[in-house]
């Protein structure tokens, strides 16, 4: 609910020494539970309080396919899923790049 807080916790799940694996893992399952309530606007529930910025959101959609790539498979499942909740909203207007990226990711 504070500014800048899921890309403070997409920092944990991305730092390979900073943090256990534990502490990791937890760090992602938390990123997705606020993708999952707070990044659509036009939900019906609303929000939950959660405010995403538009700087945010940019930063966490050019970074999160790279991460799901380089993290640990548990951690990875995370990751994975909340791509698919922000491409539920955002892809392919506001996410045009999504596609290409994978496929490179998939290609290398």
């Amino acid at each position: 609910k504070t500014a800048g807080h899921p890309l403070h916790v997409l920092r944990i799940v991305a730092s390979n020494d900073a943090a256990d694996a534990s502490v990791r893992q937890s760090a992602a399952v938390h990123f997705k539970n606020i993708v999952r309530r707070g990044w659509d606007e036009h939900a019906e529930g609303g929000t939950d309080g959660i405010v995403i910025s538009p700087a945010d959101r940019d930063l966490i959609k050019r970074n999160l396919v790279e991460l799901m790539c380089t993290v640990p498979p548990r951690i990875q499942s995370q990751c994975s899923e909340s791509i698919s909740l922000v491409a539920a909203v955002d892809f392919p207007k506001n996410w045009d790049n999504l596609l290409p990226e994978l496929i490179q990711k998939f290609d290398s």
